[in-house]
């Protein structure tokens, strides 16, 4: 005999809470407010029954809007010329498979995402990628928006959503293996996200590491680090540094497409293309609650090596 399928209502029951309720948090509506912790339990509770919504199988009017959006939470300080360049290819990677899905994209860059979050309820948006945000926004995006939310180069913990962001351990653990040396020094583009920039900087000595910023001279740290190795976090900033160091020295962490052939130090990629499809397969996951709610929902890029 064939499985009966899930309904709500069997989720509702299950829950013991109401069929409406279920609804509403299936179906991502802000028009009644439920405590975070009944719509993680409801949410997970989905997942374990195999509750299949279909939702990427309905015609565009079974969503709010149609539009998914992209923020990039560009600060008013740090936002250099490299960190730039990489979040929009980032986002025109993620634009480009959002279409392929179905949806239309919204990109929104921000420089006050306090004051600009509200995009999510203005524009009934579907669901939000959201690059690089700190945590005290991060807390009230998870705390007022039930749409789903993908966090990507953000440190999030909250089950309810998900984050993506590589796997620095492991590449900081190849490149000394590369480098042949226990004791790199760093230098990277700035953060917003504090809790993934701790985690990055926390393996480095505070005198190896250099964080870039507008009109900051990278000479004089090169200089004071000349008989050393080290570990580069980005593209423009390798190439600055492959002209004023020895590139046998450097390893870059590149996280663009077609690069080789600009950079002569070791490069290991952590391509924006990956994670964009890895954020979007996320998104169609959280949209069809083929997901497991919990905590340090996480999705960890493998990279690739030159």
């Amino acid at each position: 005999m064939a499985k009966n399928k899930v309904t709500m209502r069997d989720i509702a029951d299950a829950c013991d809470v109401s069929v409406a309720t279920v609804s509403y948090v299936l179906n991502h509506s802000e028009k009644e407010k439920i405590s975070h912790e009944t719509r993680l339990k409801i949410v997970k509770t989905a997942a374990d029954m195999h509750y299949d919504p279909c939702i990427l199988s309905q015609k565009p009017a079974k969503h709010k809007s149609n539009l998914i959006g992209i923020i990039i939470n560009l600060k008013e300080s740090g936002n250099t010329a490299g960190k730039k360049m990489l979040y929009y290819d980032l986002a025109a990677e993620l634009s480009s498979r959002i279409r392929a899905l179905g949806f239309e994209a919204l990109l929104m860059p921000t420089k006050d995402l306090d004051k600009d979050v509200d995009v999510i309820s203005r524009h009934s948006l579907d669901a939000v990628f959201i690059i690089d945000v700190d945590g005290n926004t991060a807390q009230k995006i998870t705390r007022d928006y039930y749409v789903p939310v993908i966090f990507l180069d953000c440190e999030v913990n909250d089950p309810l959503f998900c984050k993506i962001y590589p796997d620095y351990p492991a590449i900081f653990q190849k490149a000394k293996e590369i480098l042949n040396t226990d004791e790199p020094f760093l230098m990277m583009e700035d953060i917003v996200n504090q809790d993934l920039r701790r985690e990055i900087i926390s393996r480095f000595p505070t005198k190896d590491i250099f964080v870039n910023s507008p009109g900051i001279d990278i000479r004089p740290f090169l200089e004071s680090h000349c008989q050393r190795k080290g570990i580069i976090l980005g593209d423009l900033l390798g190439l600055q540094a492959e002209c004023l160091f020895e590139s046998r020295n450097l390893l870059i962490v590149s996280y663009l497409d077609n690069t080789r052939t600009m950079m002569e130090s070791s490069v290991i990629y952590v391509r924006n293309r990956n994670k964009a499809v890895a954020a979007v397969e996320a998104l169609r996951n959280m949209l069809n609650l083929d997901y497991t709610p919990k905590e340090g929902n996480r999705i960890l890029q493998e990279y690739e090596l030159w």
